[in-house]
């Protein structure tokens, strides 16, 4: 999938290094919140955006690329079977890193957390309907 248009057309554009994370970034956020979670996945396992999984501190955008990230790995991870074990790997790195973060007590990652909790246990499916219908609700 690119992204391209009468603004712009991705095959067309020189990236630096950060024009291609802020370009990373959106096309995540994109992915997740139009259902192509695939796509998202996708730069989410990427080798050379992995550096983006180490942003910490004065990054604002970080734990929302970490966070949509997640969504569409999650998404994955239900949706193919085959690759399930990968896409947790990689769903359960970020995931943890997020918690700690919540548990460093950074107020902004608490719906974050809270959101891929219940993601976490509706896909694992080791709580009742009720219990994960809760942890939806609390998010």
């Amino acid at each position: 999938v690119e992204l391209s248009g009468k603004a712009m057309n991705e095959k067309e554009i020189v990236f630096t290094p950060f024009s291609h994370g802020t370009f990373t970034l959106v096309k995540t956020i994109a992915s997740s919140l139009f259902g192509r979670y695939e796509l998202g996945a996708h730069l989410a396992i990427e080798k050379g955006d992995q550096q983006y999984l180490k942003m910490k501190g004065g990054i604002v955008w970080a734990q929302t690329l970490w966070f949509h990230r997640c969504l569409c790995v999650f998404a994955m991870a239900r949706t193919n079977k085959t690759k399930e074990r990968k896409y947790m790997a990689q769903a359960k790195r970020i995931h943890k890193e997020l918690t700690k973060l919540l548990k460093n007590k950074n107020p902004n990652v608490l719906h974050y957390a809270s959101l891929l909790n219940a993601e976490k246990a509706a896909l694992k499916q080791k709580k009742t309907q009720e219990e994960i219908r809760k942890l939806y609700n609390d998010a």
